[in-house]
């Protein structure tokens, strides 16, 4: 990170960790390139109450630009000096419920799959009232083979629901619906792989960077993947992904 981002982060943290209810101020980063596409700050708050209503923010942040605030108050994204920021604001007593059923073994839903947990373990931390993210993270450290083992079950399911969508589609010719269930498919297939590897599943941006970096994989797998992923041609119909797709479903099912 160059000097330049980091300045704007330390300002920025300066400013929301003067707020009483914030705890714990984490950071993903995507990369040191200001200019690539993929580019852009993203903080966790997680807060222990209510945060300054969308008006007072708006003041707190009133240097500027493109702010605005989303999904119900609880997200801001605005540009800094042309650096982009995006806050989410999360509530630390519904994190605790989750991590309270994650180590009672009960599998997180499979729609939004480990993502939380990658976000909790993985970022950086920027500020810190207490201990609760140290705290946190020993606890999804320690989560045993029962949770990995369920949620591998879920997943899987999921996979395969993606799979039959995507046979549907082929049988109909209906493209736009093999392209909403291949990039299903895809995304399950690598959560899957995740969870096989008892490894948290990062953003979709760095999804093909990290399963490339997992222990276990089924052989070919990348092959397959590449294949998959290749526009349409007389030598790569829809009917050929299913087939493909099948044969990296059946390879990661036989892990």
């Amino acid at each position: 990170m160059n000097r330049k981002v980091e300045r704007a982060v330390q300002e920025i943290v300066g400013r929301i960790s003067r707020w009483s209810e914030v705890d714990t101020i984490t950071i993903v980063e995507s990369g040191d390139d200001v200019y690539d596409p993929y580019f852009f700050l993203s903080f966790d708050v997680y807060c222990t109450g209510p945060i300054p209503d969308e008006t007072q923010r708006r003041e707190v942040f009133a240097d500027t630009v493109a702010f605005e605030a989303l999904q119900s108050n609880r997200k801001d994204r605005f540009l800094l000096r042309d650096i982009p920021f995006r806050l989410e604001y999360k509530d630390v007593k519904r994190y605790n419920e989750i991590i309270s059923a994650a180590k009672a073994n009960e599998v997180v839903h499979r729609d939004s799959g480990t993502y939380m947990f990658y976000r909790l373990k993985e970022s950086r931390i920027l500020y810190q009232k207490s201990d609760w993210i140290d705290e946190v993270r020993k606890d999804l450290d320690a989560l045993n083979d029962q949770f990995w083992e369920g949620l591998r079950a879920a997943l899987q399911a999921r996979m395969e629901h993606f799979l039959g969508d995507l046979h549907a589609a082929v049988v109909r010719q209906d493209s736009l619906f093999f392209l909403v269930s291949a990039a299903g498919f895809i995304r399950s297939l690598c959560s899957v792989l995740f969870a096989i590897n008892h490894q948290f599943e990062p953003s979709a941006r760095g999804l093909h960077e990290q399963v490339s970096r997992l222990r276990t994989l089924p052989d070919p797998f990348f092959g397959r993947l590449e294949s998959f992923l290749r526009s349409e041609s007389a030598a790569m119909t829809a009917d050929r992904k299913k087939e493909i797709a099948e044969l990296m479903a059946k390879s990661v099912l036989a892990l």
